[in-house]
């Protein structure tokens, strides 16, 4: 039978593939953020979650388990353990988000950007800012919280992303981020 085999091939061996996707989370990792193809995006999610679930076991047999997937364990290892487990020490899982950008440029394949959520360099948070900072530069309204108020004439998507941000964000830093950015339109 045929039945638990579906995975993705990403046309190399199973031992190529393998050495791929070990590559790919260590980046991911060592980073906070990669551009790769979208089958390698979603190919890795789960196995960056695991290794972030790992990460927040904290046990000497998880460290283990890591050391023996991740490439650079001088540098992965302590990111790993130290920043990333405490910045999702409360969180239940979900801890990456993969962002279509578009196609790659030669044999247009389609191409993404996985990072982990919540980070300095959060691609969500950085268009909620620009898209809230366009929006009441037009209308001129005083804070964020005044719109949040009214969201019957924000777009549904904003108001999503708005709030999607909002949960490790607060209203006073993404106040901060929507006035340094409409300094700068």
């Amino acid at each position: 039978m045929h039945h638990g085999k579906h995975v993705r091939r990403l046309n190399r061996t199973s031992s190529h593939r393998n050495a791929l996707l070990r590559n790919l989370v260590s980046a991911l990792i060592e980073h906070g953020r990669i551009e790769t193809t979208v089958a390698k995006a979603k190919e890795i999610k789960p196995i960056a979650d695991r290794m972030v679930s790992l990460g927040k076991n904290g046990s000497v047999d998880a460290r283990k388990r890591a050391i023996a997937y991740l490439k650079k364990p001088t540098v992965t290892i302590p990111k790993l353990f130290g920043d990333l487990a405490t910045r999702f020490a409360t969180r239940e899982g979900g801890y990456t988000r993969m962002q279509r950008i578009g196609s790659r440029y030669g044999d247009n394949a389609p191409m993404a950007v996985i990072e982990y959520i919540d980070g300095p360099n959060d691609l969500k948070m950085a268009s909620v800012t620009k898209t809230l900072a366009r929006v009441m530069k037009d209308r001129s309204s005083p804070s964020v919280q005044a719109l949040l108020q009214d969201t019957s004439s924000l777009p549904s998507t904003l108001v999503r992303d708005l709030k999607k941000v909002q949960f490790a964000n607060s209203i006073q830093s993404i106040e901060e981020a929507v006035q340094k950015e409409i300094t700068r339109l």
